[in-house]
């Protein structure tokens, strides 16, 4: 997404208004291609058939500088403009920010409660059982890749916008994508408000040791995402929104 829209803009004049549904678009393509090779795997294979494409898809931008300008990354002009979506104030950042926010968990919301949302869950907690009663799983996981690449690629082509400039260490990076699993564990696989959560507790503590103890102790932030981890795998299992709507309202369990 963040490639994309940047392209169009620096090469072809396009706006970023459109540029960001064109990178959604070709993502969602690419991921419905990804699920289709590995469709017979599962599971964690799955998960790390979908790491090991964001790596080659990270060497590849690195290499094909005629394109990507490789490690050089592409800068964006700093050139106020609505229709170029860059904003002289980060406050339009903020409300361009919270939209997207707002729309992603409403698109969530509404395939949480849909015939989608109900095959996904039943896909997670069993595919053959859930092959065997109809769904068609395939399907289903082209879906769910489709709608997650897509939403991923609106998300980086904003923050392309917001940066002002790209590489491939910046948006195509093994710890991105690590952390946004990290979100869903913590907060809750499965639900809508898990991420969410989830960012608010690992983003601040990111933010707080990267600008007290950044240079004592690079990487400590990464100790303590793996503390918290164990965690939440030990005494919530199903994440920190999982735990709080099971105390809370234990009848939503009939229905999830």
């Amino acid at each position: 997404g963040a490639y994309t829209s940047t392209l169009l803009f620096l090469r072809q004049g396009v706006s970023p208004w459109v540029g960001m549904w064109a990178g959604a678009v070709i993502a969602a393509v690419i991921g419905v291609i990804l699920g289709v090779i590995c469709f017979r795997l599962r599971s964690h294979y799955f998960a790390l058939a979908t790491l090991a494409f964001g790596q080659v898809a990270s060497i590849l931008a690195l290499n094909w500088r005629g394109l990507t300008e490789g490690a050089e990354g592409l800068t964006l002009p700093i050139h106020p403009s609505f229709t170029k979506m860059i904003f002289a104030t980060k406050l339009g950042y903020v409300y361009m920010g919270l939209g997207l926010l707002i729309a992603v968990l409403l698109i969530t919301y509404f395939i949480e409660n849909s015939k989608l949302g109900y095959f996904l869950v039943a896909f997670r907690e069993n595919e053959d059982a859930a092959r065997a009663l109809g769904v068609r799983t395939g399907r289903v996981r082209l879906v769910a890749m489709a709608v997650s690449s897509a939403l991923s690629a609106l998300i980086g082509s904003f923050y392309a916008q917001y940066l002002l400039y790209i590489d491939p260490s910046s948006v195509i990076r093994l710890q991105i994508a690590v952390q946004v699993a990290l979100f869903a564990i913590v907060g809750g696989v499965g639900t809508v408000f898990g991420p969410f959560i989830g960012a608010l507790i690992f983003i601040p503590i990111t933010i707080f040791l990267r600008a007290k103890l950044g240079s004592a102790l690079p990487g400590l932030h990464m100790v303590i995402y793996g503390g918290i981890l164990i965690l939440v795998l030990f005494y919530m299992p199903k994440g920190i929104y999982g735990m709080l709507r099971e105390k809370y309202f234990p009848s939503s369990r009939i229905f999830k």
